[in-house]
């Protein structure tokens, strides 16, 4: 029993983050101190990623914290949800990408800007989640959590790709037996999908049963499933990446793969902010001069190779994968810098000067600036329209109105992206042509009464005081 005993210590020092513990969506309330906390209370808005414990926070939340992440979430949602009509065709360039979207920058569409902005907020965070860590755990402590945190979001993202390109097929695809069908479409993180959904149900059931203990310890063992699954995509994208240089960019990797057999891996928006993290997590404890420096160095070189061969590589996934990545890092360590600069009275100069370079590079020199690759004069662009956005809600932090709509969006905002990529996944899937078919007045009905769905759940989550975390 000793043995065990000593065992279940060293699990719970060094391989439970208790500040992550469970995946549960019900009550928040307190929570005796001898189990393993499946409820926790944290500081508030002091991290960011896929949340998955479900948190009754002491401290008042960071409102222009919590309504920039709701403006963003809203704006990706109505990116998802909108386009599924036919008749809504007329607003298609407001959510469409890229060159095919309302220019706001040469190659820089309205709806590139959200999920750049999204990012920035996690580096509104960052820093002091990780010396929160620090001083509760010690340095290495918080950088292995964090770490564990973006290889999670990594994962996350995975299975939601996973249910796409492989479960959705299956059910949909007409013709050949059952099992032929199983064998061609279902991949590794399709089973990572259902994998991952029912290690969430039973979280959710053993919190709902007050198995606190339990339920702490399922949610922390479904965040290192994440986590491992999120360090497999990982060795996919540096092995593709690596293949894709390797043999010339304008000689395809056949279907079968190369070496290691990898086909074009899925990296879309959680995959991104995940390898974001993981790349500036090295920098979190440099000072904000230190890391504008890194940024500036780091966006000067990736310029010179990006006008000069690297953008056809770093375009070859939607946001860039590994190339496109070092851009992200760029955007969300300037989150931390402006949050820094906060009360700085210098704050709005460095929003105005970097605006101004993002500009003059595009415009004047004819640089790339595009989300499709993570190209640095995008970056510094959406990161110097996203410091004004945050610098200008934080003169209303004092102003807390009863019915909050953008603070209300942004309390769960990772959960409300997972599910609404979810719903969308089953609506194109299942009732495309219906979808299609409807008239301008019905299709905004439909999306209205969606947008008032999510918006009750928040609601109802941030008045009770729940923050689902992972």
């Amino acid at each position: 029993m000793k043995g065990f005993e000593k065992f279940r210590l060293w699990l719970r020092r060094h391989c439970l983050d208790t500040d992550v513990p469970a995946v549960a969506a019900a009550e928040a309330g307190p929570v005796p101190e001898t189990a393993e906390p499946a409820v926790q209370a944290e500081a508030p808005a002091s991290e960011e990623g896929a949340e998955n414990s479900v948190k009754p926070e002491k401290k008042e939340r960071i409102l222009s914290i919590d309504r920039f992440r709701g403006l963003c979430i809203l704006g990706m949602v109505c990116q998802f949800i909108m386009p599924l009509f036919a008749s809504l065709a007329p607003l298609a360039p407001i959510f469409e990408h890229d060159a095919d979207g309302f220019q706001i920058l040469p190659g820089v569409s309205f709806a590139d800007l959200f999920a750049a902005m999204f990012i920035f907020v996690v580096g509104l965070t960052m820093v002091r989640s990780f010396q929160s860590r620090a001083a509760k755990y010690g340095t290495g402590r918080a950088y292995f959590q964090l770490a564990v945190r973006f290889l999670a979001l990594i994962g996350l993202g995975a299975a939601l790709d996973g249910f796409e390109m492989g479960w959705i097929y299956v059910f949909t695809t007409d013709g050949g037996s059952y099992s032929a069908t199983i064998r061609d479409n279902v991949k590794p993180f399709a089973i990572e999908f259902w994998i991952v959904v029912g290690l969430a149900v039973l979280a959710l059931l053993l919190y709902i049963c007050r198995l606190k203990k339990l339920s702490g310890y399922t949610g922390s063992l479904l965040k290192y499933v994440l986590a491992v699954y999120g360090v497999y995509l990982f060795f996919m994208l540096l092995v593709y990446t690596a293949e894709y240089i390797g043999h010339g960019q304008y000689d395809p990797i056949p279907s079968e793969g190369y070496m290691f057999g990898f086909k074009k891996p899925i990296w879309a928006t959680l995959e991104n902010i995940g390898l974001a993290g993981l790349l500036s997590l090295p920098f979190v404890r440099l000072g904000k001069w230190e890391r504008l420096t890194v940024v500036g160095v780091t966006y000067a070189v990736m310029t010179v190779l990006m006008q000069n061969g690297l953008y056809p590589v770093a375009k070859i996934l939607i946001e860039g994968g590994l190339i496109g990545g070092v851009g992200w890092a760029g955007v969300l360590l300037l989150g931390t810098f402006f949050a820094d600069m906060k009360d700085d009275k210098r704050y709005w100069i460095f929003s105005c000067i970097f605006l101004l370079i993002s500009i003059v590079c595009s415009v004047s020199f004819g640089w790339i600036a595009a989300k499709r690759g993570g190209t640095p004069v995008y970056g510094l662009f959406c990161a110097s329209i996203a410091s004004m956005i945050w610098g200008g809600l934080n003169f209303l932090n004092g102003w807390k109105p009863k019915f909050d709509f953008f603070a209300i969006w942004g309390s769960n905002a990772i959960l409300m992206y997972v599910v609404v990529t979810f719903v969308k996944l089953l609506l194109a899937f299942y009732a495309e042509t219906a979808l299609a078919k409807m008239s301008v007045a019905v299709a905004l009905l439909i999306t209205l009464a969606f947008l008032a769905a999510f918006t009750l759940c928040n609601w109802v989550m941030r008045r009770k005081k729940v923050y689902i975390k992972i």
